[in-house]
């Protein structure tokens, strides 16, 4: 078996020959490193908050048709209904919890950072991983109070007090789930301060 050496601008091949003729080529090697990895994991996960944030956005979009038919109802043909405020006041709390993670994941929620904008480097990602845990930890409860909560509203059947009756549970076990979603978002943010941290995030 005859081998040679041919250089290219990045990479470097190796051309090698069999005794049929056949020519292999041989790339360097360009395994991922376990960073990489880990980042490209931690990318899913954002795909998973964009989406919950779309169908956040679609939630609102049928609130908003939900008010618009009830005041030309109420104000232009006198016909008002009985449901328009109670079901917006359940969408409105889907909407809320399954589009929590894409506003954390944007960093879209009210902060006072009037001292924190000032850092920079390895203390402002050790203050983000303080932040970080202390998050996690209040969606922790949230996620342990919302599964008692929907799990005494499945057991008792509860549903809405309006002029409706809709069963309570589909919507309070969105508490929970919203908020385990929650939790994966600031793991993944904590993952990228830690790796920033450590000088292996480019």
């Amino acid at each position: 078996m005859i081998s040679k050496r041919a250089r290219g601008n990045n990479d470097i091949l190796l051309a090698r020959f069999d005794v049929t003729g056949n020519k292999n080529l041989l790339m360097k090697n360009t395994e991922p490193s376990m960073t990489d990895k880990t980042l490209h994991f931690l990318d899913k996960f954002d795909h998973l908050f964009v989406t919950s944030g779309w169908i956040a956005g679609g939630l609102g979009f049928i609130m908003m048709a939900i008010i618009t038919r009830e005041v030309v109802g109420r104000y232009f043909f006198n016909a008002p209904t009985d449901w328009a405020l109670d079901i917006n006041a359940l969408i409105f709390v889907a909407m809320v919890y399954i589009g929590s993670a894409y506003t954390t994941a944007i960093d879209g929620h009210v902060k006072a950072d009037f001292f924190y904008r000032h850092f920079g480097g390895k203390l402002k990602d050790i203050i983000d991983i303080f932040i970080y845990i202390v998050c996690i930890c209040y969606a922790a409860v949230l996620v342990w109070q919302g599964i008692l909560l929907s799990y005494e509203s499945y057991i008792a059947n509860e549903v809405s007090s309006g002029s409706i009756r809709v069963p309570l549970f589909p919507f309070e076990v969105l508490v929970p789930l919203g908020s385990f979603f929650v939790i994966l978002c600031f793991l993944s943010k904590m993952v990228r301060s830690v790796l920033s941290l450590c000088g292996r995030r480019s």
